[in-house]
């Protein structure tokens, strides 16, 4: 409570200052002056990976690892997301060099009648999304359906799957930056590929100077009343997507290639922008700042990227396009460890595993008749950076008379095979190592000071002697057959 006023030909350093200063004022400027001359805050730790909420880019988990008050940070733990063709990003048209001026691809107004959007009947769910900071929509089935063409100019159709109404816009188009931004999140239709290219529309709203209020605001409850008790609350009314977005989709649109706006980053997003903003009052606004202030942790997005590219140039912008590129899959630094960059030394697996096209010249086996897992206990969980675990004895498997042990066990958080093209939520992961060798690992291991004493050899071989020559056993005839 304390002021302290230094005279002007007085210029202590901070942590002289401190040193002269009642306490109160040393916890509060003091404290802020010294972090000031340490350099930016240190990035978090410790934030849960994934949270529980559904994600609009067809991700079956959505990341939560990263803030919104640090986005400096993001590419630290999500490599993409420094990469080259991020968003949001300013759409400046003043810029000179190859690509700089936008490229006219269409006809104002086409969009207008390849878009298809739903009547959200009855009172329909709202939700507050922290991850995309936004009241979603989201309802689990098609919200409705956007006509396009896809780089050879061949008709393509996206099903919408969600619409966020977000607070201030991501983007900014030829200087403009909306007060509100509706995004319209679609998918190719019955595509089970979370990286297949998306497509996001933007509707912009501005604050109305007469004084006249948005159809959409009032019906999502967002009229300046009272505030929503909790961050799921049901419509007032039914709400009407596509006369929403009728009048902004029969004007002038942009569209570029970037990535989705927050982690992790992946660069599959083609954005169309509408440029005909859409009326909304004050109080509405005001009604959605303070929800998602209060429910969402603020109304702060990512900050703009610049077209300007590093070698010169700008990233290409379409103007009235209807048309989607293909998704871009150089691996161009700093982004050439993503999954897209492997091939060249990690193209045999994961695998799209289709049973039409597997080899059937062999004779089956029943897997139950190869397999020997047992419960267990004592077991050490730990997480990784893309799994989960666990490490333990976890009984054998036999593979053309040999044995493996089963010594780890993982659960990775989306599979990494496909089945028929289907990508599943997780995939749970058996590693096995040759009976004999993983005791041999260890005890060099342990030689040379790696890890700490553990069962030896002939301790190991012992403790599985009952269990597996009553295995060994029983498939007697069935391995010799095969080791034959």
């Amino acid at each position: 409570g304390r002021s302290f006023s230094p005279k002007p030909q007085a210029r202590p350093d901070s942590a002289r200052m401190c040193s002269k200063m009642a306490r109160p004022v040393v916890l509060g400027s003091c404290v802020l002056a010294l972090l000031g001359r340490s350099g930016q805050a240190a990035c978090p730790a410790d934030l849960d990976p994934y949270s529980a909420e559904p994600n609009p880019f067809g991700w079956p988990v959505t990341p939560a690892e990263f803030g919104y008050d640090q986005p400096e940070c993001w590419a630290a733990k999500y490599e993409r997301c420094g990469g080259e063709r991020q968003s949001p990003m300013d759409l400046n048209f003043h810029l000179s060099g190859p690509d700089c001026a936008p490229r006219v691809a269409g006809t104002v107004g086409d969009l207008a009648a390849r878009a298809n959007y739903k009547i959200l009947a009855g009172r329909p769910a709202m939700s507050v999304s922290k991850y995309m900071r936004g009241i979603s929509m989201m309802t689990g089935s098609s919200i409705g359906s956007l006509k396009l063409q896809d780089a050879n100019g061949m008709p393509v159709e996206y099903e919408a799957v969600d619409a966020v109404l977000t607070a201030g816009g991501l983007h900014k188009v030829d200087s403009f930056i909306a007060d509100a931004e509706l995004l319209i999140f679609h998918q190719p239709k019955n595509s089970t590929d979370a990286f297949a290219s998306r497509v996001v529309l933007s509707v912009p709203f501005r604050k109305s100077e007469s004084g006249a209020g948005s159809e959409l605001f009032e019906q999502m409850g967002l009229s300046g009343g009272a505030m929503p008790e909790s961050g799921v609350w049901r419509a007032p009314k039914s709400v009407d997507l596509q006369a929403a977005t009728q009048a902004a989709l029969e004007g002038q649109s942009f569209a570029y290639s970037g990535s989705m706006p927050m982690p992790p980053c992946i660069e599959n997003i083609r954005y169309i922008l509408l440029t005909t903003k859409q009326p909304v009052s004050a109080a509405q606004l005001s009604s959605l700042e303070g929800v998602l202030s209060k429910y969402a942790g603020g109304t702060r997005k990512r900050p703009l990227v610049s077209r300007a590219l590093a070698g010169g140039g700008c990233r290409a912008v379409d103007e009235d396009s209807v048309q989607v590129p293909a998704v871009d899959t150089s691996c161009a630094s700093p982004s050439n460890s993503s999954s897209a960059c492997w091939a060249a030394t990690c193209g045999v697996s994961p695998l799209d595993l289709a049973p039409a096209r597997a080899d059937k010249s062999k004779s089956a086996e029943d897997a139950s008749e190869l397999i020997d897992y047992r419960p267990t206990s004592n077991i050490t969980v730990s997480p990784s950076m893309f799994s989960l675990d666990a490490a333990g004895d976890f009984g054998v498997l036999f593979v053309n008379g040999r044995l493996f042990e089963a010594n780890k066990v993982s659960l990775k958080a989306v599979s990494q095979h496909t089945f028929n093209g289907t990508r599943y939520a997780a995939e749970l992961v058996v590693e096995h190592i040759l009976f004999g060798d993983g005791s041999y690992h260890r005890r060099l291991e342990q030689e040379a000071g790696v890890v700490g004493p553990t069962v030896t050899h002939a301790e190991a071989a012992a403790a599985h002697t009952d269990t597996h020559a009553e295995a060994a056993a029983a498939h007697t005839d069935t391995h010799a057959e095969a080791a034959a």
